[in-house]
């Protein structure tokens, strides 16, 4: 048990090292590809920091795990929405700008709703896993164009090939994939030493432990004053989860989604995004006493994992 511990741990900072090797890199690429830094921001670098949802999902499935692979997408948004969320928002309130208003938070919602809507008849399918890719598809092209319209004329430069940067790049990919395959591995040896099954794996040990990246970058977002990359990753990380990831699982293997994810995880997801959007488009401010709603909405979910009740859905 506790060289699963060892191992686990060690797993989880393999993704934290890895996904930091990463987005250190993005920047410089970006800027020898010139792209908007908008782009960057809200796509790439959620992008990024869901390769670990990606990776543990995909590995617990290859390894016939469906529940953990889904209950880790829900569980890992969840705790990305509300705990990280709320612990930025208790750090400092957060001032939200309008993109992130009209924009992301509504496309969150619709994620989650469109989620919960293909896993109603207990299975996601291939063609619901295309449905999925399909939907980011609107949500990619309306950020690009918005970028463009935004960005400001810059003029073209000779900037050096940034080799040692694409080597650490694929480097850092490699560390994520490591790290994912040593906590489904070893944590699914404690876990199941703790009697814990396989959907409460997924929500608790998985999505903790790839929600790090997020929480780092929005932290770090927060303590430089940058309100709207705090908000603004948190939600675009949701979205690309809970479509392109959820929906190449699906393409990969199709998966069975346990009654207790449509009975319970996936409306909370839902409940907590409208909640989230109601804070932030009243007066266009995340407050503390806002924040304490979404961490005890956390402490809901949580319960809910352990105690093993649902909601009741009409």
């Amino acid at each position: 048990m506790m060289a699963a511990m060892l191992f686990f741990a060690a797993g989880i900072g393999l993704l934290w090292v890895g996904t930091d090797a990463v987005l250190r890199r993005i920047p410089k690429i970006a800027a020898w590809l010139r792209v908007s830094p908008l782009v960057v921001t809200v796509l790439l670098v959620a992008v990024m920091t869901s390769l670990p949802e990606l990776s543990v999902s995909l590995f617990a499935s290859l390894r016939g795990q469906p529940s953990a692979a889904m209950g880790n997408i829900v569980g890992s948004n969840f705790v990305t929405l509300t705990f990280v969320a709320g612990l930025c928002a208790l750090w400092r309130p957060i001032v939200v700008g309008p993109s992130i208003r009209e924009r992301e938070s509504s496309w969150m919602i619709l994620s989650a709703a469109l989620l919960l809507v293909l896993s109603m008849d207990g299975r996601l399918s291939r063609m619901d896993g295309l449905v999925l890719i399909a939907a980011y598809i609107p949500y990619f092209r309306g950020t690009v164009e918005d970028a463009r319209r935004q960005r400001q004329t810059v003029p073209a430069a000779l900037v050096p090939r940034p080799v040692l940067d694409l080597l650490v790049f694929a480097v850092g990919i490699g560390l994520v994939v490591l790290g994912a395959r040593w906590i489904v591995e070893h944590g699914t040896v404690l876990a199941r030493q703790l009697g814990m099954s396989d959907l409460l794996i997924g929500v608790t040990f998985y999505a903790f432990g790839t929600s790090l990246p997020e929480l780092a970058i929005a932290l770090g977002a927060i303590l430089h004053r940058q309100a709207d990359v705090t908000l603004g990753e948190i939600y675009a990380s949701n979205i690309f989860t809970g479509l392109v990831v959820a929906g190449l699982l699906c393409l990969v293997r199709p998966l069975p989604v346990e009654p207790m994810i449509t009975a319970r995880d996936l409306p909370l997801l839902v409940l907590a995004g409208v909640l989230l959007q109601m804070f932030v488009t009243t007066h266009g401010r995340f407050i503390r006493s806002e924040a304490l709603v979404m961490i005890a909405l956390f402490c809901l979910f949580l319960s809910a994992q352990f105690m093993g009740f649902g909601l009741a859905l009409p």
